[in-house]
């Protein structure tokens, strides 16, 4: 009874399932029973995305994932962490299909031929011999979960009915404290993979954007909510921002974030402008019809021209550090929640100064019990002019000294430090709407790249800008913009105020079209269609040669 009154009362104390069965066997071992084990199903330990290895059918394997003994030199056979399949028809698969309790009061030599064939080896005989062994089955719910041994010496007492009721009263216990263990591991996971989908993966190349976030839930629990962020990169070396913040917390918001979160993601491949893309995201949450209330704000960075664009659905203004130590909330036009439904978006576009940091966030960073949200926001600009080695000490700094004790609602923040491409990176004419020009404007390409250094691109470059360049002229009456950019590729883009997008091969179109597609089909590294204020903007994209290739190519 001292046994039972302490096991159950240390049981349910975690809702770690290796820990709670550890607790079960040191708490038998040594004053109820010399050894104890708890053995457990494979479906009960097996992680969500563990392979199961293929047994034979009928077969059942377990897990031994605690075990307690007292010194013995053949103790070593019940240590933990050992896998066993038993066989169909065997001893041991029968008592695992009839789910009852067993008594043996005394291992004899009959018991012992009948072992399993897993336990059938010198150091199991020497440690069962004589002894007497209980196994009582762990089932809650309808589920078996697997089962207890419990063994004393054969210089002890031998274990008696009264001994079995008692630990299959404690095995119900276990056995609910396990299961339960065994659902908040699963929800555990689930949860860990639903945040690692969710948080932004850094882009492979951002040529003009330093990025640093932090995303902290405040539940424990789930480690999931609703604030979420993202960084996008989009065509002509653009960047796209998104700090967004759904109604509500835990594993219900954190759907309906990653519903918006990839709904976000799929209208920026659109390209559209922040307050475009903010009302698709309004009129697709009344699809949705299920989707909370949620604020957000998307801005787009174009480092070639040095400027933003912002759109804002019910969210708090970012906070613009400039390199000259000001800054200010960007008073950017609020439109209602996403939800809402029917409401128009508006922009701000705002000049950018290079190495400027814009601070993205929400709520749950400024907002503090007993304190008003100006004053958390004022304490944001007062922790942004202190000095960070890094940009990711700087959004952890912020992170402590805006909730130094940790209780706090969800916070998403994202820090961009932005970047200018130089000016004598990049290349900008204009070229009447004559076919002449064409010849132009390639003379122009070649002697830019060479002065680059780019002289492996020529050719290709060359060619292709013409294609395009004659395609533009072909379609409009206004002068045709062409434009060259040199970072860690190098891009061409030729804008017109009426150009026909190129053509896929197998759309009709002009043969010209044709020529064009085909062409930055085999040639370019990437390629694309933007509309702009101005028109419409073919760009592609080349991998810049290898520094030996650029060397031999002066050279020659």
């Amino acid at each position: 009874m001292t046994f039972l009154r302490e096991a159950i009362s240390r049981i349910g104390t975690t809702l770690d399932l290796g820990h709670t069965a550890r607790v079960l066997v040191t708490s038998a071992v040594p004053r109820f029973a010399d050894f104890a084990s708890v053995h457990l199903h494979d479906h009960v330990t097996a992680q969500d995305d563990a392979s199961v290895p293929q047994q034979p059918p009928g077969s059942v394997v377990m897990h031994r994932v605690a075990s307690a003994h007292t010194d013995d030199p053949g103790a070593g056979e019940l240590h933990a962490e050992r896998t066993f399949v038993y066989q169909a028809d065997t001893a041991m698969a029968r008592f695992l299909a009839l789910v009852e309790p067993i008594l043996i009061p005394r291992v004899d030599q009959d018991t012992l031929r009948q072992l399993p064939q897993e336990l059938d080896s010198p150091a199991a005989r020497s440690v069962l011999s004589g002894s007497s062994v209980m196994l009582v089955p762990l089932t809650v719910r309808g589920l078996v979960l697997g089962f207890m041994v419990f063994g004393r010496k054969p210089e002890r007492l031998a274990f008696s009915p009264v001994d079995l009721a008692a630990c299959q009263e404690m095995a119900e216990q276990a056995a609910l404290s396990l299961d339960n263990a065994r659902l908040y591991g699963h929800e555990a996971r689930t949860s860990a993979v639903l945040q690692r989908s969710l948080l932004p993966t850094r882009p492979p190349r951002l040529p003009s954007v330093e990025i640093a976030y932090r995303y902290h839930p405040c539940s424990r629990t789930t480690q999931v909510g609703g604030d979420w962020l993202d960084v996008i990169p989009l065509p002509r070396h653009r960047v796209g921002l998104v700090i967004g913040d759904v109604a509500g917390h835990g594993l219900h918001a954190a759907v309906a974030m990653g519903q918006l979160r990839t709904a976000v993601r799929t209208l920026a491949t659109m390209d559209l402008p922040p307050a475009q893309l903010l009302a698709h995201l309004d009129q697709l949450a009344q699809h949705l019809g299920h989707v909370p209330l949620t604020t957000c704000l998307y801005a787009i960075y174009d480092p070639i021209a040095g400027r933003a664009a912002f759109a804002s659905a019910g969210h708090l203004p970012p906070v613009l550090l400039r390199p000259d130590g000001t800054d200010e909330l960007l008073e950017i036009p609020v439109g209602a929640p996403i939800g809402v439904g029917s409401i128009a978006f508006d922009t701000l576009d705002v000049s950018i100064d290079s190495g400027s940091l814009l601070v993205l966030y929400t709520d749950g960073l400024v907002e503090a019990r007993g304190h008003d949200i100006e004053e958390g926001l004022l304490a944001v600009r007062c922790g942004l002019a202190a000095t960070h080695p890094s940009l990711d000490e700087a959004c952890e700094s912020l992170l402590r000294q805006q909730h130094p004790n940790g209780d706090h609602d969800d916070i998403a923040v994202l820090m961009a430090r932005l970047h200018s491409i130089p000016d004598d990176k990049v290349a900008t004419w204009r070229f009447p709407p004559q076919p002449q020009q064409v010849s132009v404007a390639r003379r122009r390409v070649r002697d830019t790249l060479t002065a680059w250094g780019l002289d492996p691109l020529c050719d290709t470059t060359e060619l292709l800008a013409g294609e395009l360049l004659t395609n533009a002229i072909r379609h409009t009456t206004h002068p045709v913009g062409l434009r060259l950019v040199h970072t860690d590729t190098l891009l061409c883009e030729v804008t017109g105020d009426q150009q026909i997008t190129p053509m896929l091969p197998h759309t009709p179109g002009t043969q010209a079209s044709h020529c064009a597609i085909t062409l930055l089909q085999k040639l370019a590294t990437r390629w694309g269609c933007s509309d702009t204020s101005t028109g419409r903007t073919v760009w592609f994209e080349s991998n810049l040669p290898a520094p030996a290739s650029r060397a031999t190519a002066r050279r020659l």
